[in-house]
């Protein structure tokens, strides 16, 4: 997940949806060192940890990779700047503090001195500036460079001091100086990658796996585990196979039926946790039918959640009530979800003049029945499972689903809707932590993302997402995004559904890892997962 992007694979079955997981509430402000934790017991060192994966790594590039299990592996072998804790805030790394100017245009970042890159070099504000002129060098191409067009200059001030300045305030721009820093003394190397960063890498086999060793002269200290081996396997079953054999200690985005298996396995740590993507009903708003609040209203009434996460996501979900996360900056828990009250659909219906003349259950007006036609992707099962069951709970409210199937995303351009009529979209949206990243799904004016398919106009939204980027203080950041939770959910230009859940699996003989496996998943934190004493002495140590 670059940083700030996570790569994610919910699994139904064998089929893959890729989703690129981002965003993180910001500290805009100067940021103490953290406290020292009370110090315990010390831990064990030693013993490797044999991580599975089905994907073909990625060069292990800070500047150019977003995917494979190299965008993690860039997590271990490299340091940010700043970086996303387990609660999804920005907090120290190389910099352990930074200032802000009273305008918003200065960035001031103060690194820590005596940080070596792997080869024994120091790490300087010259390798910082190096990395961030790479990045928006356009001959190089790196996809984070776009994150970077507020910029006006990057600056080495001075030896441990690094400056950004501005074109005009943007306050969200602390998440994007969490990017992993290069050596300025060595050309790009791909195959053998030099970093600061809690493991050093090592080798990369013929076959794919990749071996890292601990950084004994790490800033924050030697990781425990003296080696993390990534073995590529052909597939997920074949990951699976290996995992109950123990012959593999770690998986991630394991499919759901294999985290019912391990869960109740004392030989396993099973993990399950609600993703920052939800599903939802996208709505064409110019539609005869749905461009009627009122009819908006009924669907959002006559959708029952609960019963859609039980029977489509077999239990696993957390039920949606608006654009932002729960644990956003923008979240408003004073908004109130639509509760699932048939009946109340129904007088909605009625008012805004819909009737049952035929008696056959679907209800007309001036003569046309109330259909929609809802577009699905046939390529993932659990879209067909949720049409499904939002075909039965809306047909009793006299509401009709037409499925319009689909199985190449190409197809969805501006003929093709207007040939099959579509007027809706079943889709996952991003719900991330940063509001300020969701402006584009909700935004006319700028580019909108591409399983949003019909825009969404709302001169007020769009005037306070402008807003939000601009005002620093973070407590009024807070009020501005949730004012625009509560006016797009009155709105409902989306049925929101659930956010479905991914799960993960570690073998128990390794302790302290409670901290990662969170929305945010900190790579970073794997620096302190440990072998168990007890798991050593039976033999468990490789």
């Amino acid at each position: 997940m670059i940083n700030g992007t996570e790569v994610a694979y919910i699994k139904d079955r064998g089929v893959l949806r890729r989703l690129f997981l981002t965003g993180s509430i910001m500290l805009l402000a100067q940021i103490p060192l953290a406290a020292q934790d009370t110090p315990g017991p010390k831990r064990p060192d030693g013993g490797t940890l044999v991580w599975g994966v089905c994907q073909k790594p990625a060069p292990i590039n800070p500047v150019l990779t977003t995917s494979t299990v190299s965008a993690t592996i860039v997590q271990l072998v490299f340091n940010s700047l700043v970086r996303r804790n387990s609660q999804g805030e920005i907090a120290p790394d190389l910099a352990y503090s930074w200032d802000i100017s009273s305008d918003g245009l200065v960035y001031t970042f103060y690194l820590r001195k005596g940080v070596r890159f792997h080869d024994g070099r120091e790490l300087t504000a010259e390798d910082v500036k190096f990395t961030f002129d790479r990045i928006i060098d356009p001959e190089i191409r790196s996809p984070f460079r776009s994150a970077y067009e507020p910029v006006e200059d990057f600056k080495a001030a001075g030896k441990y001091a690094f400056q950004v300045r501005l074109k005009k305030p943007y306050a969200a721009f602390l998440s994007r100086m969490v990017r992993y820093i290069i050596p300025k003394h060595i050309l790009e190397n791909n195959s053998h990658p030099v970093g600061s960063g809690p493991f050093r890498f090592k080798q990369w086999t013929k076959d794919d796996r990749i071996i890292l060793e601990a950084n004994n002269d790490y800033y924050e200290g030697r990781p425990h585990l003296d080696r993390i081996e990534v073995k590529v396997y052909a597939n997920s079953r074949d990951i699976w196979v290996a995992f109950m054999r123990q012959e593999v200690d770690f998986v991630l985005f394991i499919e759901r039926e294999d985290y019912e298996v391990v869960r109740n396995d004392p030989a396993f740590k099973a993990y399950a946790f609600a993703i920052d993507h939800y599903y939802a009903l996208v709505y064409n708003l110019e539609d005869l039918f749905l461009s009627d609040m009122k009819v908006r209203e009924a669907l959002a009434y006559g959708v029952d959640r609960k019963g859609l996460i039980e029977r489509a996501g077999f239990g696993y979900g957390l039920e949606c009530a608006g654009p932002f996360h729960p644990q956003s900056l923008g979240f408003n828990p004073e908004v109130k979800p639509f509760e699932y009250n048939p009946q109340k659909a129904k007088e909605l219906l009625a008012q805004a003049g819909f009737r049952d003349l035929n008696n056959d259950g679907i209800l007309e007006k001036e003569g046309e029945e109330l259909a929609v036609k809802v577009l699905i992707d046939s390529r993932n099962a659990i879209y067909e499972r949720m049409a499904m069951v939002l075909r039965q709970q809306l047909q009793e409210i006299g509401i009709k689903i037409k499925i319009v199937f689909y199985d190449n995303n190409s197809l969805l351009n501006r003929e093709y809707l207007t040939k099959e009529k579509t007027q809706a979209h079943l889709t996952l949206l991003f719900g991330g932590l940063d509001p300020a990243q969701k402006s584009s799904i909700w935004s006319y004016t700028r580019k909108k993302e591409d399983n949003r398919l019909w825009p969404y106009k709302n001169e007020e939204v769009e005037k306070l997402f402008v807003l939000g980027e601009s005002v620093l203080d973070n407590k009024d950041r807070k009020e501005i995004y949730q004012w625009i939770h509560k006016i797009i959910y009155q709105e409902q230009p989306v049925c929101f559904l659930y956010y479905p859940f991914m799960f993960h699996a570690l073998s128990d003989k390794f302790a302290n890892a409670e901290d990662f496996f969170t929305l945010n998943m900190p790579h970073y934190t794997m620096k302190d997962w440990y072998i168990k004493t007890d798991t050593k002495k039976k033999g468990g140590e490789r």
